[in-house]
């Protein structure tokens, strides 16, 4: 039985695990795969605050049909089984078919949906607050807003989040800002007891925003570095300075493997500027499929149209993770 949104709210601390979906060579879903690697983030997470994130941008929700992300919701839910929160991503452009799909997803058992800002059409305050507050009004699991301008070329400013998070289950804000101050202006303008605002920007973010009481962070690394994502929040609870620089300095080599993967293509033909969307974001999915495999679990490729590394990057990609202390 789902968590009321209340209890999701209070829940949604520590590593938020972005889960990746799997895909055989020839590009079909690979749902076996998917639980083997379920089954290991479960046991290696066991004791830690996380809540398991399915079917959103790292998990290629986009690239799937319907019936394909109902079923790795599914499989998502029935392996986690309870032992930490889910959440799926219901995103669709229009507000009638993230309605249908967030209430496949509650039928299906998740504790929460993520929906992101329209992202086809540009619309007004008006028409930001309509679309979260009737997909809201249609489910009664809690509702985790994706802030994301990157995808959606939209951003809820703090003052209309204030507002939304009075909807009674709304109660999480996955927050993509890449101004630390913005984030901090988002934290003031809205209370706690309606909504947490989580860093939905990841390790890089996570050591400023924990500073403005972030109880979360977004993270990849738990597919196949459980304990350095445990270990990073856990440094950024404290305050620890000395340890989170360590922690950061591994993961660094990481996040410049990603950057070299993106140079060597030439820049993205966006009209975002890099401050707002950086030329890595081809590449991260596929990275972190071939960490997964280096470590021993189910990796598999990417779907068109993103891009999968070469067997020479994944070669260096090795050398990346001996690096970083994961082999």
């Amino acid at each position: 039985m789902a968590m009321d949104p209340k209890t999701l709210k209070e829940r949604a601390k520590g590593v938020v695990h972005l889960v990746m979906t799997h895909f055989q060579d020839d590009g079909e879903l690979d749902l076996k795969s998917l639980r083997k690697s379920l089954q290991h983030v479960v046991g290696a997470l066991k004791g830690n605050d996380a809540v398991f994130l399915t079917t959103g941008s790292t998990a290629e929700f986009y690239a799937m049909t319907d019936e394909e992300n109902d079923k790795v919701i599914q499989t998502v839910v029935e392996t986690v089984a309870g032992a930490f929160p889910v959440i799926a991503g219901t995103a669709r452009a229009g507000t009638k078919p993230t309605i249908l799909a967030s209430q496949r997803a509650q039928k299906l058992g998740v504790d929460g949906v993520m929906v992101v800002n329209p992202y086809y059409h540009l619309v007004t305050l008006d028409g930001l607050y309509r679309h979260h507050r009737d997909v809201a009004q249609s489910i009664d699991v809690g509702v985790m807003i994706y802030n994301n301008p990157v995808t959606s070329k939209l951003w809820i400013p703090p003052e209309l989040m204030a507002r939304l998070s009075k909807i009674k289950n709304i109660v999480l804000d996955k927050e993509n800002t890449s101004n630390v101050v913005g984030y901090y202006w988002m934290q003031r303008a809205v209370d706690r007891a309606d909504m947490e605002i989580i860093c939905g920007l990841g390790q890089l973010f996570y050591p400023f925003e924990a500073l403005f009481r972030a109880p979360a962070y977004v993270t990849e690394l738990a597919n196949f570095a459980p304990a350095l994502a445990v270990d990073l929040d856990k440094a950024a609870k404290k305050r620890d300075a000395e340890k989170l620089t360590a922690l950061m300095d591994r993961v660094a080599s990481y996040h410049q493997f990603i950057a070299d993967c993106a140079k060597r293509r030439g820049a993205l033909p966006t009209v975002l500027s890099p401050a707002v969307s950086i030329p890595d974001l081809p590449f991260y999915q596929s990275v972190c499929k071939k960490a997964m495999e280096l470590v021993g679990l189910p990796g598999g490729i990417v779907r068109e149209p993103m891009e999968n590394i070469t067997a020479e990057e994944k070669g260096q990609l090795k050398d990346v993770l001996k690096k970083m202390g994961v082999l």
